[in-house]
């Protein structure tokens, strides 16, 4: 008898590794799925115009470089192929002068406008561009996104229904297996988890609380994205930042992959603690 129940347990535990071996591959191969279509719709925007337009208050997007030369076209040419309308494009640089050359002469291509940040910060950067900036509304994004179709259109229309600080959901289009384990991120993501990878919100809420704040060191722990939603919730309320789960940002998966490899993330995005990375 004992004998028996030994052989049913021994089948039931093989039965539980087994089911659980099959959902967890079943799970991953989901994930890996959906991951890739993510990115391919993302990544439509480099490739093929809108299939409409819908126009609305002028949106500036505000894009921070430092040596970003090798990055930048790639937003550029998915920001010219937004379905939202108008759009203008100021680029905050603080490079030395051959790449900021480089910069400039892929600006130019774009109709985006340079201004110089010479202090390397990040938050400084940001607020030299939302300065310069004419438009209604800002859209912060980093230099190696990639935005969908209709990212703008999303996150203008969150701010039209009452949002004070829009984004979106993010992915990494050039490392699929960083992609797939962040895939189940962007449905767990909370709305006041703003990142840096595209968030708009109107010119004066933005200049209202502050702008971005330039004490405000990654270095030492601090997230300034994460800082500006945290600020605008105090302000004006929890509800206030709002996210839009299919509004697609793709960016570089370069940041993260220092990060799991032991080495500091933050001196690849540039402007930190007054050293140029190399």
């Amino acid at each position: 008898m004992n004998n028996e129940k030994e052989a049913w347990g021994t089948k039931a535990m093989v039965l539980a590794t087994v089911t659980t071996a099959v959902a967890t591959a079943a799970l991953a191969g989901y994930a890996a799925y959906e991951s890739r279509k993510t990115v391919e719709k993302a990544m439509e925007a480099l490739h093929q115009p809108p299939l409409y337009k819908t126009t609305g208050s002028l949106v500036s997007i505000v894009i921070p470089t430092l040596q970003e030369e090798d990055w930048i076209e790639p937003l550029l040419t998915s920001i010219r192929n937004q379905t939202y309308e108008p759009i203008e494009i100021v680029i905050s640089d603080s490079s030395l002068p051959d790449p900021k050359r480089l910069t400039r002469e892929i600006a130019e291509q774009y109709d985006a406008r340079m201004v110089d940040s010479p202090n390397l910060n990040v938050s400084a950067g940001r607020n030299r561009g939302a300065e310069a900036a004419t438009g209604e509304i800002l859209l912060f994004c980093d230099a190696d996104c990639i935005f969908a179709h209709d990212f703008t259109e999303k996150l203008v229309s969150l701010l039209e229904n009452g949002a004070v600080l829009a984004h979106g959901s993010d992915c990494f289009y050039d490392n699929a297996i960083s992609n797939t384990l962040h895939s189940p991120w962007r449905w767990l993501k909370f709305p006041s988890h703003t990142t840096g990878r595209g968030v708009a919100i109107r010119a004066t809420d933005f200049f209202s609380i502050g702008g971005y704040d330039e004490g405000c060191d990654p270095t030492l722990g601090c997230r300034e994205d994460l800082d500006l939603g945290r600020r605008v919730m105090e302000h004006f309320g929890r509800d206030s930042v709002r996210i839009d789960r299919g509004a697609l940002v793709a960016t570089s998966a370069r940041r993260p992959a220092s990060f799991w490899s032991g080495r500091v993330p933050w001196p690849e995005r540039g402007y930190r603690n007054g050293v140029i990375p190399v």
